[in-house]
Order: C-alpha cells, then structure tokens, then sequence
C-alpha cells in the first residue's frame, strides 16, 4: 500500500473519530445548555465533517492498484 494511501486512510480515522466524538457531544445534555447559535455552528460543522469523511472515502476507493483503469 503506498505511504499517500496509508495517510489518507490515517486522516479519514482522525477525521471519523472527531465527528464520532462530535456526534456524541450533540446527543448529550451538555449540547442543549450552549447557546442556540453555537448549536448551529457545530451541526454545520458536524455535516462539514461528514461530508469531508465521504471525500476521502471516494478518494481512496479510486486509489486502484497501477495499470488499473481510473475512467
């Protein structure tokens, strides 16, 4: 496996398990007593995330082995 694949695999864990943690952070008590504004912020972060997760996804499965078509 090349090191850009291992590293792109590394920054999707990190990234997942931030969003996890976020996700979590979301689902507690401790979300509804910040305020209404920052609740929006970290639900736009949150979708940012998630989005930014499927990318790396997507960009990884296209890392096909050399000589495979990437049309």
């Amino acid at each position: 496996m090349s090191d850009f694949k291992i590293r792109l695999l590394e920054e999707k864990a990190q990234l997942d398990e931030r969003l996890e943690k976020l996700q979590a952070f979301q689902n507690s008590d401790g979300f509804q007593n910040i305020a209404a504004v920052q609740q929006t912020l970290l639900n736009v972060q949150a979708n940012a995330m998630a989005t930014y997760s499927q990318i790396l996804l997507e960009r990884i499965a296209w890392l096909e082995p050399v000589g495979a078509s990437q049309a």
